[in-house]
């Protein structure tokens, strides 16, 4: 079956390299970037003449109508010196109260302008660095991978951290930044005529005007512009030294933790329990492609909590991972088996039932083999728990191979990856090859073949059963005709250890018909009309040949030139069901077929509205009943000090057959504070209905600088019912968890 599948795969690529081919843009000649000639001062102000020989960057209008003439002057410009890559930006405002600026956090996002800084520095067209400044002077960076072609939730990393250094000025004209880049993050490698070739990118946003201007001049029906790397500019410097990447992070971390424990007397007895710990994270440039990660006794106590949802489908739940130590390249591990189901899910590592596992401690390998070849290599090893009230857990071997090359052209790969997760009790493994082409246009098609094997009781046998397999077809524009075409085959036995699987045993045919149109000048009435003439999706059980579910939909979406969104759907659904389908909250559905219909309705305000809140409304049948589900996310920004937040979400369900309704509630409600660019603090609390509790994490952040922060965190859960049974009662109060946690990071420590 393995070679089967093998010849297959095989035979897909030699009849799509014929279509290879490079577009046009690939072959544009690289910009020289003029070396640093004097000292520059970090203040916001690009006024030294040391700036005077910097690359000027020509910017476009992109939105709302591509190439009409910009409402404000956008300047950046850029130059570099053996240590540091400098960037100046000006963004003229000849209306100061047209600017919104409100945020001082961190990666921290309230709907203001910003301007946006990308830079492929390994010139390999699949991977970017993003650095991206507030007019407060609030930073945000982020990675893209995969040529921003979406394989996991990895590809556009947001929560990917780096060291740098901006400054930020609000003047009457405007507002003005400055900001350097060490060399050590750009991870690049001189080419054999030892200079240093790059790519880069901008674009800054108004959001007054419902603008963007970007650098260079994509085409319009592109899909994420921005970040792809094979579109960016290719730039050339001249020698450098090679920076060397050291960094040491240790940290010392103080915690009290309180739990009730169920007495032998029938009663809730608390138990209390203290932890002192220190440890260390390292960052080691092994190479100028290379870098290995190291952590010792990790801790991950900072990380924000995870959104409450209530899910009314058959797939399972898919969290985002948001823990440092795993978003170095994160994206290199992304390999996609079709919706959200991964090889590789890092959330598997350190978290079981949900709670938090120990970790000795792991390493990370991940960069390029040369410059055609990625590679990425993980293994970490947690620690056995005994946690009173939850089950038991086994320490635990987990570890990942990656590897991926070129082929075709700079937007195409094929790779391979093995995974395994190994206790005294389990061996899982998993492996898999993989592929995204691109052999013409705006084609891609993205393969995947992949098999799992538990050792239990025995070995066993490798096949159908325990194999993965997926085909996609897709045309990626947003203007006119276009289209997706996807299969997806799941073994009843496929079940890898270290990933995520939404649903298994099935053929699933899926795809769409999309129709998109941007606006020709602002006298239309939508800036850009998208309609989604049939998204469909249907699952087949392999051995009765019934199908299980289908879901035709159409929905049209509409943005004017103000930045409102709408979004209109209605779709039918049929599902049929071997067995009831469970939902708790008391909702159980019987066996046999169901077909029904929605409709919707979901409205998206524009972000530079200091109070706004989006709206979604759908009403519909649901298996036999009817389904009212409507969800509020307010937000109110109070000045740049002081933002609330807020979402409700509201699921009426109504059963013909006993006449009752299920009532789902959830809430959440969050305040932000900030008092300066260094101190931050959140709050977030929220209910649902389905287990009738109420979750709290309070996190406090002070950011001395990039690497070294202060954290205060408290946790702790509430139950809205105390009784259970008759004579039993709880306290309201559940787990709770007070931590401070210190971390400083030396870097540079060589040159």
């Amino acid at each position: 079956m393995i070679f089967k599948w093998g010849v297959i795969f095989g035979m897909t690529l030699g009849s799509l390299a014929v279509m290879a081919q490079d577009a046009a843009y690939l072959k544009q000649p690289p910009i020289p970037i003029q070396k640093l000639s004097g000292e520059i001062t970090l203040d916001g102000i690009s006024d030294e003449p040391a700036w005077e020989n910097a690359y000027s960057v020509p910017f476009i209008v992109y939105r709302p109508v591509w190439g009409m003439e910009p409402s404000e002057k956008t300047e950046l410009l850029v130059t570099y010196d053996d240590d540091f890559l400098y960037i100046a930006g000006r963004c003229y405002t000849e209306d100061p109260k047209t600017l919104v600026a409100r945020n001082l956090v961190r990666d921290g996002w309230r709907g203001d302008d910003w301007m946006t800084f990308h830079v492929d520095s390994r010139f390999d067209r699949q991977n970017a660095l993003v650095f991206s400044i507030y007019p407060l002077g609030s930073r945000y960076d982020a990675a893209v991978s995969n040529d921003a072609v979406d394989l996991g939730i990895a590809t556009f990393n947001a929560d990917f951290n780096m060291i740098w250094d901006a400054v930020s000025v609000v003047n009457d004209e405007g507002w003005f930044y400055e900001m350097k880049i060490p060399m050590y993050n750009l991870r690049f490698k001189p080419a054999k005529d030892g200079k240093i070739y790059m790519g880069i990118s901008a674009a800054r946003t108004l959001q007054h005007h419902q603008e963007v201007h970007q650098f260079p001049a994509i085409p319009l029906n592109v899909i994420d512009p921005m970040s792809k790397p094979s579109f960016k500019q290719p730039v050339v410097l001249d020698s450098i030294p090679r920076p060397r990447l050291f960094w040491l992070t240790p940290y010392v971390l103080g915690s009290r933790a309180r739990s009730y424990v169920l007495s032998d007397q029938n009663t809730f007895e608390p138990q209390v329990d203290y932890n002192r710990q220190i440890g260390l994270d390292a960052k080691i440039g092994v190479s100028s492609y290379l870098t290995l990660d190291v952590s010792v006794n990790p801790d991950f106590a900072q990380v924000e909590a995870d959104d409450q949802l209530v899910n009314l489908t058959r797939f399972s739940l898919f969290f985002p991972e948001k823990r440092l130590f795993f978003q170095e390249a994160a994206g290199l591990f992304d390999f996609n088996m079709g919706n959200n189901t991964q090889l590789f899910y890092s959330r598997r590592i350190g978290i079981n039932d949900g709670q938090l596992t120990p970790v000795y401690g792991g390493l990370r390998l991940t960069g390029k083999l040369n410059e055609n070849t990625d590679i990425g290599v993980l293994n970490m090893q947690s620690a056995s728990t005994n946690t009173p009230n939850l089950p038991p857990q086994q320490s635990e071997n987990f570890g990942v191979v990656r590897m991926r090359t070129r082929i075709l052209n700079e937007r195409s790969f094929i790779g391979f990856m093995a995974t395994n997760r190994i206790s005294q009790n389990l061996q899982n493994y998993a492996f898999g090859v993989d592929a995204m082409l691109n052999p013409v246009g705006n084609h891609y098609f993205l393969l995947s073949a992949a098999q799992t094997m538990e050792v239990a009781s025995g070995d066993q046998t490798l096949g159908i059963e325990t194999g993965r397999y997926t085909f996609l077809w897709e045309n990626r524009q947003t203007d006119d005709w276009h289209h997706r075409l996807g299969y997806v085959y799941s073994g009843r036995l496929f079940d890898p250890g270290v990933g995520f699987v939404d649903r298994s045993y099935f053929h699933n045919f899926y795809g769409s018909i999309n129709y998109g149109a941007f606006a020709q000048d602002k006298s239309e009435w939508f800036q850009y009309r998208r309609w989604s003439l049939l998204d469909y999706s249907a699952f087949l059980n392999p051995t009765s040949l019934k199908w299980e579910t289908i879901t035709l939909q159409s929905n049209m979406t509409l943005r004017t030139f103000s930045g409102v969104d709408w979004n209109l759907f209605a779709d039918y659904n049929y599902e049929f069901l071997e067995s009831p389908l469970d939902f708790g909250e008391g909702v159980v559905i019987s066996d046999g077929i169901y077909q029904f219909a929605t409709a919707g309705i979901n409205y998206f305000p524009p972000t530079f509205r200091n109070i706004r809140s989006t709206v979604q409304l759908s009403e519909g049948g649901f298996f036999g009943g009817r389904r009212f589900t409507a969800a509020f996310t307010p937000t109110f920004n109070l000045g740049r000090h002081w933002e609330i937040r807020g979402h409700y979400s509201f699921n009426r369900l109504r059963f013909k057959a006993d006449d009752l309704y299920n009532n789902i509630h959830v809430a959440r409600f969050q305040v932000n504070f900030a008092l300066d660019l260094h101190l931050s603090i959140s709050w977030i609390t929220q209910y649902n209905s389905t287990v009738d509790q109420f979750f709290n994490n309070f996190r406090l952040r002070y950011n001395f600088k990039d690497g070294h922060d202060l954290f205060i965190v408290w946790n702790e859960n509430f139950f809205a019912d105390t009784r259970i049974g008759r004579d039993l009662i709880r306290p309201i109060s559940g787990d709770q968890a007070l931590i401070l946690k210190y971390s400083y990071t030396f870097d540079r420590l060589f040159k």
